[in-house]
């Protein structure tokens, strides 16, 4: 959790044509392999991206290959594998491991799942306070992670809020959504500085097989890239991932505070040198979208007062359907053929007979959008999503 970063770190990148399993075996060899990561750790805790049950065909999760290819390689070094991971606040754990198919996958691939109790307290929870925090200056990791080496596994993908989310910002998904709370609330960016000062992964390898550009990181457009990027360095890492897409580091706001206060690292690269695979195009910040997405989490400290333990100001909002990224659908091109229903799979989201969305239960992964025949089902709110062709 807190390693030993080298003064000059060694990137490697691959190209996943062969598969994503081969790719991610290959990429640890370069780096030294994962022997030289556990270094004796009887855990290895991994923590892909599972913001919202999205499939990572979309772009918007970590690759269950990747995942299954890391933790053959932690078994092979004597450690266990361990899973952690919880969404965005917006959604539901287990409706979003459900949508993704996470206990099975895990159940097949030996991967242990740790459920950490995502409001905090001190049962699962312990306190870091790193030297040199602006705004962050004190936040909880699971208390697991003390006896752990941490194996960061984050999309290479643009984000409507923070530009682009990458290595250092994937761990956010190991806290616990008070501090979350306050990481949106003090200013995302420089949280992710001040965060990745008590959070420095063992290993990151940013699934790039498929990332995702434009208005990400769940429904922007989907990037066939075909690329592992791997290091012990986040920022280092990250840096390298803006050059294979076309971004200037500067150009996304917790980089360049990363480098004004961390420095620039230094690294060599191994592997293949493949220069820029795509032009990202950046998502357009629209400040009112961005002041209403930030109010939420200031919001969120009042209403705690009165709600229930778990439910938060923006689960509540997004809940009423009147705002977010949301499906809807058209009683006039609909059928009532019940595929949507069939694709669901989560229950009582859709009535076929009022033909209404339970945006309660709904967790937004737009399957029935993308399964509907009739094009009778179309998507509301602030997003990139567009009809497959």
């Amino acid at each position: 959790m807190i390693a030993t970063q080298l003064a000059t770190d060694s990137i490697a990148i691959t190209r996943t044509f062969d598969g994503i399993e081969e790719a991610a075996h290959r990429i640890i060899e370069r780096l030294g392999g994962m022997a030289s990561v556990t270094r004796g750790a009887r855990f290895a805790l991994l923590k892909p991206n599972f913001v919202a049950g999205r499939s990572a065909e979309t772009g918007s999760t970590t690759s269950f290959a990747l995942l299954k290819a890391v933790a053959e390689e932690v078994r092979a070094c004597g450690a266990e594998p361990v899973l952690c991971e919880t969404p965005g606040t917006e959604f539901d754990r287990e409706a979003t491991y459900t949508i993704l198919g996470v206990e099975k996958f895990c159940a097949e691939n030996v991967i242990r799942i740790v459920r950490v109790d995502p409001e905090g307290g001190d049962q699962d929870w312990v306190e870091l306070r790193p030297p040199g925090a602006r705004q962050l200056r004190r936040f909880h990791v699971p208390r697991f992670l003390q006896e752990a080496c941490l194996i960061n596994l984050p999309v290479l993908k643009t984000h409507v809020v923070s530009t682009m989310t990458l290595g250092m910002k994937n761990p956010m998904g190991i806290l616990p959504r008070p501090d979350r709370r306050a990481m949106h609330t003090f200013g995302i960016d420089q949280c992710i500085v001040d965060m990745n000062r008590g959070i420095k992964p063992d290993l990151t390898i940013v699934d790039g097989s498929v990332g995702q550009d434009g208005e990400g990181p769940l429904y922007g457009d989907k990037a066939d890239l075909q690329v592992l990027v791997a290091g012990r360095n986040s920022l280092a890492v990250d840096l390298v991932c803006c050059r294979l897409v076309g971004v200037k580091p500067h150009d996304i706001p917790h980089l360049r505070l990363a480098l004004e206060q961390l420095g620039q690292p230094s690294w060599t690269l191994v592997g293949e040198d493949v220069g820029m695979i795509k032009q990202f195009r950046l998502p357009k910040q629209k400040a009112l979208y961005r002041f209403i997405f930030w109010l939420m989490y200031p919001l969120d400290y009042p209403y705690n007062w009165i709600a229930e333990r778990g439910k938060h100001f923006c689960t509540t909002l997004y809940g009423t359907g009147l705002v977010g990224t949301r499906p809807q659908i058209n009683e006039v091109s609909c059928t009532r053929c019940g595929v949507c229903v069939e694709t669901c799979p989560l229950p009582n989201v859709i009535d076929l007979k009022t033909l209404k969305v339970n945006y309660k239960t709904c967790q937004r992964c737009l399957l029935c959008y993308e399964a509907c025949p009739e094009n009778a089902i179309s998507v509301k709110g602030y997003s990139g999503t567009r009809r497959p062709s």
